[in-house]
C-alpha cells in the first residue's frame, strides 16, 4: 500500500528549491538597491571652443548631480590627448571654465572637431568644439 503525503526526500527537494529561490529574489533586491543608493557621475557641457593658434580648448562644463564632485581625468580633441590640469567639478548649476592644451592639431577656422571628456570613473562625455583663431 502507497504512503500518503511526502517523504523526506521530497520535503528536502522542496525546501532547496525555496531557499534557492529566496537567495536569487534577495540578491536582486540587494543589487537593485545598491544601483539606485550610489550615483554614477553626470556633465553637461555647455560650450566647446578651440583656439587654434594658441592650442587653447576650453570646455564649460556644468555638474547638475547626483555626485558632489566629478574627477576629470583626460580631455581628448580629434583623437588627441590634451594636456589639462587634474580638475574637480563640484556640485553647481553655474559653469565651470576647463582650459586644455592640445597640440599638434591643425583645423580651419569656423570647423567644428570632436572631443570627448573623460573623468576619474572612466565616464565619456562627447562634444563638439567651434575652431576659432
Amino acid at each position: 500500500m502507497p504512503m500518503k503525503g511526502l517523504t523526506s526526500i521530497e520535503l528536502a527537494i522542496l525546501l532547496a528549491i525555496i531557499i534557492v529561490i529566496a537567495v536569487a529574489v534577495g540578491w536582486w533586491v540587494y543589487t537593485t538597491y545598491l544601483a539606485t543608493a550610489s550615483g554614477s557621475p553626470t556633465l553637461q557641457i555647455v560650450s566647446a571652443q578651440y583656439n587654434s593658434t594658441d592650442n587653447k580648448l576650453m570646455l564649460y562644463v556644468i555638474n547638475p548631480g547626483p555626485v558632489n564632485n566629478v574627477g576629470i581625468s583626460t580631455v581628448y580633441l580629434s583623437g588627441q590627448q590634451c594636456t589639462t590640469d587634474n580638475f574637480t567639478v563640484p556640485l553647481s548649476s553655474k559653469p565651470l571654465k576647463i582650459i586644455a592644451t592640445c597640440n599638434s592639431i591643425s583645423a580651419a577656422a569656423g570647423t567644428r572637431l570632436s572631443g570627448q571628456l573623460v573623468t576619474t570613473a572612466g565616464t565619456a562625455f562627447l562634444f563638439n568644439a567651434v575652431v576659432t583663431s
